[in-house]
């Protein structure tokens, strides 16, 4: 009787979502009708998937802002005034277990699982003459979102694989049932995330959307999350392998498109990102508004530290898009980015995934086998930025592996938290350096924190562990 209860309140709850929620998808809406739901409609459960990144809020809106709250929590983005983002630069964020970035992290990703998994339901139920193609779509989009939850669960919840394959994990959310779980293992959930990678990939297409379309997922984006997962699993070969077939046919940009604003999703390199409508767009609700300082409405309130703009060279076209602040140069805003720039009718398109980042795995997981020709990867990828690039002269992986999360960090920076999630992957400290602001009001302040430090990991919030029964007090993340 439970698992009926629950099947009905999924197939009640596909039958509610609102046609708001997804506008611009323009797809199939859902029945009112519980036992009468063709495959289309039942895509509904994966829209709401989708909905659930693309989102709307401030600092916890969205998978980018996620991202960003990431980026501002290592070393190259940093926010000098008492405004959104300022807990999360101060790193506020992960001493408070009900802070809005530690609830909004687990609840957007665990309703991301509830989605995906209301979906492969679904497919699972249809009869026979269903057409293949069209189920194997359903799933394998849905395994794949169920994956990249597990995996931003994770890795924010807890330390890298390799610290401790045994410790903690997150519960896995992978059926309908309702049932509670336990945290498991982290060695648990990778295999989970595996497992569904795995199985997504052949069930989807290669390169199969196109400009404004790109919001759903195809196979070249599911091994695109294969090599982020194997990376962090320091799976090398598999992320190598990954990494390199998710990249074919999306081709890097020329400099002048790089320069255009960040903000189109027909972008040719763009794998996976969200497109907005005229009316759709959050006015100051926006990624854009924080980091786009020529935006008409915005907060403006993110700049760039001093000491990262030094690892460009002048011949790096990259430098040219970090230029001088109208603000002071006191305080930490002496530095603003023009890599981000909204559209005049502010719906500049939502990044979550390019080619550029698939170049640069591969040639960080490359090093573990080949250095020569992950040596030869990463200076043909510099020389689209930056003419006068040489060959890596490192004498040791170590020694290029550094180099290459370098380039991660000046390639990457406010698309993806990269150096944050590189730091905790490496097990590397993060301190601030250049003109890194110490904010001084609020529960305290970090310029360094140490890799060893528990910081490093969220609270679990305490609302799940009031909620669910399973977990208790001694199931919270040490502070």
């Amino acid at each position: 009787m439970k698992k009926i209860f629950y099947i009905l309140a999924i197939v009640l709850f596909l039958a509610s979502c609102a046609k708001e929620d997804m506008d611009f998808l323009n797809e199939p809406q859902p029945t009112d009708e519980l036992f009468n739901v063709t495959p289309e409609q039942a895509m509904v459960g994966t829209y709401g998937a989708y909905r659930d990144f693309y989102g709307g809020g401030h600092d916890v809106g969205t998978a980018k802002a996620f991202f960003l709250g990431a980026d501002v929590m290592a070393r190259d983005l940093q926010v000098p005034d008492f405004n959104w983002y300022i807990f999360e630069h101060r790193w506020d964020v992960v001493t408070i277990p009900n802070a809005r970035r530690n609830n909004y992290v687990w609840d957007m990703c665990y309703e991301l699982a509830f989605h995906a998994n209301a979906t492969i339901y679904q497919c699972e139920a249809f009869p026979g003459n269903t057409p293949a193609d069209l189920l194997n779509k359903m799933k394998g989009e849905s395994l794949a979102l169920r994956a990249l939850a597990h995996f931003d669960l994770i890795r924010s919840f807890q330390f890298t694989y390799a610290k401790n394959p045994n410790a903690p994990g997150v519960p896995l959310a992978i059926d309908i049932s309702g049932e509670h779980k336990g945290r498991g293992t982290v060695a648990e959930v990778y295999n989970q995330i595996y497992a569904d990678l795995q199985a997504a990939i052949p069930l989807l297409a290669a390169n199969s959307y196109v400009n404004d379309r790109k919001y759903r997922l195809n196979q070249n984006v599911a091994k695109g999350i294969l090599a982020r997962v194997a990376l962090e699993k320091q799976d090398y070969a598999l992320a190598a392998q990954m990494a390199n077939e998710a990249r074919q046919g999306y081709p890097l940009m020329s400099n002048t498109t790089y320069g255009a604003g960040f903000n189109d999703l027909a972008n040719t390199e763009w794998m996976w990102g969200f497109p907005f409508n005229v009316d759709e767009n959050w006015g100051y609700a926006s990624f854009y508004s924080f980091i786009d300082h020529d935006r008409t409405a915005g907060y403006k309130d993110i700049y760039v530290n001093s000491a990262f703009r030094g690892l460009f060279s002048d011949s790096d076209y990259r430098k040219s898009l970090i230029v001088a602040s109208a603000t002071p140069t006191t305080n930490g805003k002496q530095w603003r980015t023009r890599k981000f720039r909204d559209t005049s009718d502010l719906t500049g398109s939502m990044l979550l995934m390019r080619a550029a980042e698939m170049y640069l795995i591969e040639a960080e997981a490359l090093a573990h086998s080949n250095l020569a020709g992950a040596k030869t990867l990463l200076h043909n990828f510099q020389l689209t930025r930056d003419a006068s690039a040489t060959l890596s002269t490192a004498a040791t992986k170590e020694l290029f592996i550094e180099e290459v999360l370098v380039e991660r960090r000046k390639e990457l920076y406010g698309e993806l938290g990269t150096d944050y999630f590189d730091l905790k992957r490496h097990q590397k400290s993060m301190q601030r350096v250049g003109n890194a602001t110490r904010a001084v009001v609020g529960y305290g302040v970090f310029d360094v924190i140490p890799a060893t430090s528990n910081k490093w990991n969220f609270l679990i919030p305490q609302t799940e562990i009031d909620r669910n029964d399973v977990l208790t007090e001694a199931d919270q993340n040490p502070l």
